[in-house]
């Protein structure tokens, strides 16, 4: 259903033990009041259920996961409505409008129900302020309102580091990271998104390369103006990037000035350092009292953990950082990466009772470093936070004998596949050497396809090919036996159609899931023998999770903060010695 440019479809809270559903159009004037219409909706479906009860776990998962996950601090927030751009400031002049502190006590579900604001809200802090776990909070609440309510709306927590396609409406996007990241296939995800039954949450604005920031946020504007737009949407950026699209800091200095590019949404908030009452009651919930009076001494220090995430380092570090290398540094950066060294350091040789290696030997130090920091890289230069096994691509080789030598497996599988073919083989589709080694395979069986395990596409892709040679093979074994035997013998011709049905299912297996499975494992063998990767990534992975270094939600996997990711990525670079 879509709606008109003065309406706005919406859900509202079912309350629990109502029979009846009702789905609420929201008709919202110029001046952001509200008027309800209800009538009544079908139940949600399996495939709805599915999803929202995915969104749900990555929200328990990731904040179980999270390094501040030892009390939980409502984080002060400042109201900044001078950030965005209001469908009703043409009329109500609020460019001077001065910043205004929220109540200590609001959460972010209550500022983002604000009449003013109605669900359309964009969240601003400084780097590690919080603002992807007040994202998930926001996220976590949400789930709970739709699980009571079958007509409110699912969200969805997507980054944007992933749009780098100029040209792609945010629409189109959001239908390929559906399907990319919670399996949703796309029919059915752009039936939702026309239908308006979800709810994005974007994070990650910063994360797009600077250079796309603004057309970024231009392509949200019109999406926002456009029929396709959502009723609901939160969108999550660091401050100082943001400022910088606002104004048009990315353009090239030989332009001519433009016209701001604020975001068109109802209001914004800034997240508030923490105050010395938070820090406290934070490191005496975290049974660390002692270090309160230590901090406090240390007035460099005291200035940088006013967020939670280096609050969270510095607790987790604070007795591997050297304090003469604290003392001779002057620079914030530099300050910051001898938290983040000392974070590594106390990480990679903390004693684990026990861990996925069992009994055995788990990989040492230098190693896990050196994995970690080529994952990190691989992600910087592909605009990505998430990581998925099965995604792995051909771009990872960096050598040319590492290239060549991928190209030499992919084409000894083609030549396989005409091997087996029949001289009618010439119908076989030419194989790109630059096919990519990961696998995505549209399910038109099912509506959704969560990966709930490390390389599940993968797996799944095996066993495809596996039944395509299996059930291939004897299918036409016993009609191709059929028809032979019956012209020269019956046990000739069984035999005869068995092995010609196994070769035909082994090329049909080849030239379907069964090649993109042996392109991913070349692609892998090839990492693992230039010393880039483990062989069996899941359980390495899985390591470093225990090890605190990534969060693992299904079968996906992210640095447990993106500051982590770019401090591993610079260490690549040779940033830092």
């Amino acid at each position: 259903m879509r709606d008109n440019p003065t309406s706005l479809v919406a859900r509202s809270m079912k309350q629990p033990g109502d029979q009846q559903a009702d789905r609420d159009i929201f008709n919202i004037d110029n001046k952001g009041t509200v008027t309800v219409i209800n009538q009544p909706v079908s139940q949600r479906s399996r495939s709805e259920s599915l999803l929202l009860q995915a969104v749900k776990q990555e929200v328990i998962s990731r904040l179980d996961q999270s390094l501040h996950n030892a009390v939980f601090i409502n984080l002060s927030k400042q109201s900044q409505p001078q950030q965005v751009k209001r469908p009703w400031d043409a009329e109500i002049k609020i460019g001077s409008k001065s910043p205004e502190a929220l109540p200590a006590e609001t959460t972010i579900l209550e500022v983002f129900d604000r009449p003013g604001i109605a669900g359309r809200l964009l969240i601003l802090g400084e780097p590690g302020a919080g603002k992807t776990t007040t994202m998930l909070d926001l996220a976590g609440k949400l789930c709970d309102r739709a699980e009571q309510n079958a007509t409110a709306f699912i969200p969805v927590l997507l980054n944007l580091s992933s749009w780098k396609d100029l040209k792609q409406t945010i629409t189109a996007w959001l239908v390929e990271e559906l399907k990319s990241k919670y399996g949703v296939r796309k029919d059915v995800g752009t039936q939702w998104l026309a239908e308006k039954q979800l709810l994005p949450l974007l994070d990650g604005l910063d994360e797009v390369k600077p250079e796309h920031q603004e057309s970024c946020v231009q392509a949200i504007n019109r999406w926002l103006e456009s029929d396709d737009r959502p009723p609901l949407l939160a969108v999550c950026c660091r401050r100082e990037e943001y400022e910088k699209v606002v104004r048009g800091q990315w353009q090239a200095e030989t332009e001519e000035p433009q016209d701001e590019t604020r975001m068109h949404l109802n209001g914004a908030i800034l997240l508030q350092t923490l105050t010395d009452e938070q820090i406290q009651a934070y490191l005496t919930a975290a049974n660390q009292p002692e270090l309160w009076q230590m901090l406090r001494h240390d007035k460099a220090l005291w200035e940088l953990i006013r967020t939670p995430l280096w609050l969270s380092i510095t607790l987790l570090s604070y007795e591997g950082l050297s304090l003469t290398q604290w003392q001779q540094t002057t620079s914030t950066e530099q300050r910051l990466f001898l938290l983040l060294d000392a974070y590594v350091e106390r990480m990679l040789h903390r004693h684990l009772e026990q861990t996925v290696y069992k009994n055995r030997k788990p990989p040492n130090a230098k190693q896990t470093r050196h994995w970690l920091v080529f994952l990190a890289k691989q992600l910087q230069e592909e605009s990505q936070t998430e990581f998925l096994i099965e995604k792995l691509q051909p771009s990872w080789l960096k050598t040319t004998r590492q290239q060549w030598t991928y190209r030499q497996v992919h084409a000894l599988i083609g030549m396989l596949i005409v091997g087996l073919s029949s001289p009618g083989g010439r119908t076989i589709g030419k194989l790109g050497h630059d096919q990519v080694g990961g696998l995505d395979v549209e399910l038109k069986g099912s509506e959704m396809d969560e990966k709930l395990i490390p390389n599940q596409g993968i797996w799944k892709s095996a066993v495809d090919a596996a039944l395509m040679l299996l059930i291939s093979g004897l299918i036409s074994g016993l009609i191709g036996g059929l028809v032979v035997g019956l012209a020269v013998g019956l046990n000739f011709g069984l035999n005869f159609g068995l092995i010609s049905g196994l070769i035909g299912g082994l090329r049909g297996g080849l030239i379907g899931s069964g090649q993109a499975c042996i392109q991913h494992f070349a692609l892998r063998w090839i990492l693992f023998r230039s010393g880039n990767a483990p062989w069996n990534y899941a359980r390495f992975l899985d390591y470093c999770t225990e090890r605190l270094f990534l969060q693992r939600v299904g079968g996906r996997y992210r640095f447990i903060h993106k500051s982590l990711q770019e401090h591993f990525a610079r260490m690549g670079n040779g940033e830092w010695k």
